[in-house]
């Protein structure tokens, strides 16, 4: 722990302990966490995983409004950088860390973040964690909980066997693929290459 003394007006008791709000911490924190680690605090601020519901699905504005407040304080410029990687619709950490290690690579940005979708007569296929709907190529994080989870195992055949049906190619990323990208990012970049508006296969 890091006691500072500041001047700030959102503050809470937790417990007897003054406590400064999600948007506050997480300024305060931009001289004390790496750029990653703050792109993931700020994923969660304007995401849904959060248990808090103060610290979710806050509008990214607030938090360029924030980090604008901060002015020219220690961790000014790390906030700014984190704020241009911030992304709204996040749904765990691990998507964070993968979006970065696909955009770190050279590839595009996936437009879709947790986004429906669906087949050519409208029908629900499953919110894939990333995606490229124009190559219909869905990327999924599994950690272990889709592993050792029945029930979440079985929702995950069925929905890779629909997505399947529809045309799209699923590329499924466990921790090892972060470790190690270079496998997961060549086979990435030569998906969305063969399924480029022209050069799709069939």
């Amino acid at each position: 722990m890091i006691g500072h003394r500041a001047a700030v007006a959102d503050v809470a008791f937790v417990h007897g302990l003054p406590v400064v709000g999600p948007l506050a911490a997480w300024v305060q924190c931009g001289a004390l966490l790496g750029l990653d680690e703050l792109v993931a605090v700020g994923d969660a601020l304007a995401g849904r995983w959060s248990p808090w519901p103060a610290a979710r699905e806050q509008p990214v504005d607030e938090l360029a409004h924030v980090v604008q407040g901060w002015g020219s304080r220690r961790g000014a410029g790390r906030l700014r950088e984190a704020l241009g990687l911030v992304r709204a619709n996040v749904w765990s950490p691990k998507e964070t860390e993968l979006r970065l290690v696909i955009v770190r690579g050279g590839l595009p940005e996936p437009p879709w973040l947790n986004r429906q979708a669906g087949d050519a007569r409208g029908t629900l296929l499953g919110t894939p964690d990333l995606a490229y709907p124009e190559a219909l190529v869905a990327i999924e994080y599994e950690g272990d909980g889709h592993r050792t989870d029945r029930r979440q195992w079985r929702r995950d055949l069925a929905k890779y066997e629909r997505f399947a049906d529809a045309g799209w190619r699923v590329i499924r990323v466990t921790d090892d693929d972060l470790a190690e990208p270079c496998i997961l990012l060549s086979r990435l970049e030569a998906l969305l290459r063969s399924r480029a508006p022209g050069g799709r296969s069939t």
